[in-house]
């Protein structure tokens, strides 16, 4: 598969702070890649200086094979890349109507022809002629993807494109949005804090932390087998425990002892708790806990509808009740079972 973008130990510093280091992968055409991380991490800088938009301090930037950016110099001016970004504010012009914010981005390649057409793709031809001031949330969301994508990129930059929309809005963007995809074979290199966007549209993520790359890999494996916490925290895996992993392949928690994958190095690290590991004990061994705190689960979740937050030695952890539900203050026992994966991180 022909390289789309290479990233090569991408550094960008501000003074004295580092916003981005060391970061390095490379994406095949058409590929869909995540970027998550906590805020500062580092992701939107990735974003602008893969955009040409900011100038990096070490490394190097190389799209579909040409040399774009290297440490202290921008080589391809951002309007001669083929990368379109769409930013969380949309940056649309507030002067143009509906039609002409699509025509000016294919000026040249059809012109108003060729931004009706995108405008239908979209489903807006009937609100080619709204002030943006007409527009509602999702489709001021719409105008910025079809002005995007009207430019032909080869290479599509998402800054938390959907932030602004509710849960069915942003779904029905995520469908559209994974259509057009489909049928233009575009790259795209989404950054968000949602889980459900990166599940949605890529099968690729990298995690970012504190402007370091930790996590590099497919979906699947970074859901069934993660190392780092950053990564467990991305994508909402579950709560991590200090512990201690001993030579029986045993970790010793505040929850009491876990098994661990065979195999697993003695000594610190955080353990991942998934959400249907840690039980409510009616009978059988288990750690003493004082329930502290008791939350409601979304409606559309499995299992009771209620989670108790319960603490022992210091820690706390959110337990499902297969009976009874306990109150606040009670002294309950809490079992963690099944095999916990160890990660590092902090």
């Amino acid at each position: 598969m022909r390289e789309a973008l290479r990233v090569r130990d991408l550094g960008r510093s501000f003074g004295d702070a580092r916003a981005l280091e060391g970061v390095g992968f490379a994406l095949g055409r058409g590929e869909r890649l995540a970027v998550l991380g906590p805020s500062g991490s580092g992701k939107t800088t990735l974003l602008r200086l893969i955009a040409g938009l900011e100038t990096p301090t070490t490394g190097e930037i190389t799209i579909d094979g040409r040399p774009a950016s290297r440490a202290g110099r921008v080589l391809i001016a951002p309007e001669r890349r083929g990368v379109a970004m769409v930013f969380q504010g949309l940056a649309l012009f507030p002067n143009l109507r509906a039609l002409g914010q699509v025509a000016f981005a294919a000026h040249g390649r059809g012109g108003i022809e060729r931004a009706r057409i995108w405008l239908d793709r979209v489903g807006l031809r009937h609100r080619a002629d709204a002030r943006l001031d007409e527009l509602s949330g999702g489709e001021r969301q719409r105008i910025a993807l079809a002005r995007a994508l009207a430019q032909e990129p080869a290479l599509l930059l998402m800054d938390e494109p959907f932030a602004s929309l509710d849960d069915d809005r942003r779904a029905e963007m995520r469908d559209l949005l994974r259509s057009l995809l489909d049928d233009l074979g575009t790259t795209l290199v989404l950054v968000s804090h949602s889980r459900a966007d990166a599940m949605d549209l890529a099968r690729r993520v990298i995690v970012l932390d504190r402007g370091r790359l930790v996590a590099d890999d497919g979906l699947e494996t970074l859901l069934l087998h993660p190392r780092h916490a950053s990564a467990v925290r991305a994508l909402g895996l579950g709560e991590l425990l200090p512990g201690v992993v001993t030579a029986r392949g045993e970790a010793e928690t505040a929850f009491g002892t876990v098994r661990v994958p065979p195999g697993t190095g003695p000594g610190p690290s955080l353990i991942l708790v998934r959400p249907d590991q840690a039980r409510l004990a009616e009978e059988g061994p288990g750690v003493e806990a004082e329930v502290v705190r008791l939350n409601l689960r979304p409606p559309d979740s499995t299992g009771g509808r209620r989670v108790a937050i319960v603490r022992a030695a210091g820690q706390v952890l959110p337990i499902s009740p297969l009976g009874r539900v306990p109150e606040v203050g009670d002294r309950i026992r809490v079992r963690i079972e099944g095999e916990c994966d160890p990660v590092q991180g902090s």
